[in-house]
């Protein structure tokens, strides 16, 4: 395992910690069993997509910004309302200025002209109002623009946490091998050592080796039991990380397969030109496009809004409408006096406003949308510039991995002559056995950074097309 440079990588920071020793989690709760047999890495990305909880509250995000603009588009049309009511109260009223509190029910009553009574009496109303902003100056339209971009960038968002989580899954499918891989490898050592136990035995029972020998071939024994041990545990640990990832915690996951280890990936150490925008940087984009379309939309604001406005209205009252001979109005106080409507109303027509001091307030807040816009161009301009660090990081890795791959096979070749050389130098008795167990550790190191140079190739190609923003590089390279 290798250790990079301390860097920061924003967002990225993921994609250089393949080359750190992953962490355990420290709790699993809610584990369930699983059916997979044997988990191969097509099947774990495939269930990380349609499981694991962080890439769901994306997907859930989506679907809420859709359903945003799907009530943004049902705002812009015409809105229609209803009101009716049946009141009762004195019928006192004088000439003067009326506001209304935004009902629908306009004032449509005349003014009393016989002075003030204090008898109550039942009214009526009933009023259907139509009101469409029918000429906005572009705002109806800037509005859908930043709604559809709002949901370009929610999928911009999913598909970032998609490619970033695929490539955590990967890289942890690649560790939980090498963890797997190493239990292999200690158990064979243990055979072999406990082999050599067997035949130590033998030799010193009958009294041709000291018995100081009996006593190291036991510590060896011992010393590969533990690392069994230590292997087997760093191996849960390992497939309890990737299968938490996959929304399936289960230590006792079985993976699939370790041909990984018997072939190295055929791919150029030069990068090519991608000309895919990274989903890391798509987001970036994303928020830029998004900035700017609210800043068109401020500028709008301060334009005057035409609307077309309708209304019908009736009206009943107890009180009648004509004066009777003393110049006073008659007031029926009964309820099926006031509910029948008796008058009728329409109004159709225009209506705009225009407030010309907002030209001065969106002044400002134009300026700071501006500002936020070139935050977000700066922000992307630094993921950039981590990216392209990252990808020429990720081409000397690969380059120097595949080098270090080349060199390992000799190294386990030269450790295997020398043990068997060392067996035969023991048997004959021309050497003790602090030489055979030293040739048996140095064969058993070998045997550990042959597995893991091999790792480490895959390891460094996964970075590399991560940072490239395209796994179909690394996948198009697993073995079959």
């Amino acid at each position: 395992m290798y250790r990079q440079r301390n860097q920061r990588l924003g967002l990225f920071i993921t994609l250089v910690c393949l080359w750190t020793q992953a962490g355990l989690a420290q709790s699993v709760k809610g584990t369930e069993p699983t059916l997979i047999d044997k988990l191969t890495l097509p099947k774990a990305l495939e269930l990380a997509r349609a499981k694991y909880p962080g890439l769901r509250r994306k997907l859930a995000l989506i679907k809420a910004a859709e359903i945003d603009a799907q009530a943004l588009n049902v705002a812009l049309m015409p809105q229609a309302g209803v009101q009716a009511q049946a009141l009762n109260a004195t019928s006192n009223q004088v000439r003067g200025a009326y506001v209304s509190n935004g009902g629908l029910l306009l004032p449509i009553s005349g003014v009393r002209t016989d002075g003030f009574n204090s008898q109550a009496t039942w009214t009526s109303g009933v009023s259907m109002l139509v009101d469409w902003e029918a000429i906005t100056f572009g705002r109806r339209q800037m509005r859908r623009d930043q709604a559809k971009l709002a949901i370009e960038q929610t999928q911009a968002d999913y598909e970032g946490e998609l490619f970033t989580h695929q490539v955590r899954v990967c890289d942890a499918y690649l560790l939980a091998l090498n963890a797997q891989k190493a239990v292999a490898l200690q158990t064979a050592n243990l055979q072999r050592t406990q082999e050599l136990q067997r035949i130590i035995r033998a030799s010193t029972a009958d009294g041709l080796r000291p018995g100081i020998d009996s006593a190291v071939a036991n510590t060896e024994v011992a010393r590969a039991q533990l690392l069994v041990l230590e292997s087997q545990q760093a191996a849960q640990q390992q497939v309890l990380r990737l299968t938490e990832l996959i929304g399936q915690p289960d230590p006792t996951m079985q993976l699939d397969s370790m041909v990984f280890y018997n072939q190295l990936p055929q791919l150029p150490l030069h990068p090519r030109n991608n000309p895919v925008v990274h989903p890391q940087l798509l987001l970036f984009q994303k928020n830029i496009e998004l900035g700017k379309a609210s800043e068109s939309l401020l500028k709008a604001a301060a334009l005057p809004s035409v609307s077309v406005f309708g209304s019908l209205q009736g009206r009943g009252s107890g009180i009648s409408e004509r004066a009777q001979p003393d110049g006073t109005f008659r007031i029926d106080p009964s309820l099926g006096a006031g509910l029948p409507l008796r008058a009728y109303n329409y109004i159709v027509g225009l209506t705009t406003v225009w407030r010309p001091s907002d030209l001065w307030r969106s002044k400002y807040s134009v300026s700071a949308q501006r500002e936020r816009i070139n935050a977000s161009q700066l922000a992307y301009d630094q993921q950039a510039l981590e990216l392209q660090a990252a990808s020429q990081n990720a081409v000397l890795q690969l380059a120097q991995a595949m080098a270090r791959a080349q060199q390992a096979p000799l190294q386990l070749n030269a450790a295997k002559q020398a043990y068997i050389q060392a067996q035969a130098r023991y048997e004959s008795g021309l050497d003790n056995i602090q030489a055979l167990t030293q040739t048996s550790a140095l064969l058993n190191r070998a045997e550990v950074d042959q597995a893991l140079t091999t790792s480490s190739v895959w390891r460094a190609l996964l970075l590399r097309a991560a940072t490239a923003g395209n796994l179909d590089s690394f996948l198009q390279q697993l073995p079959h």
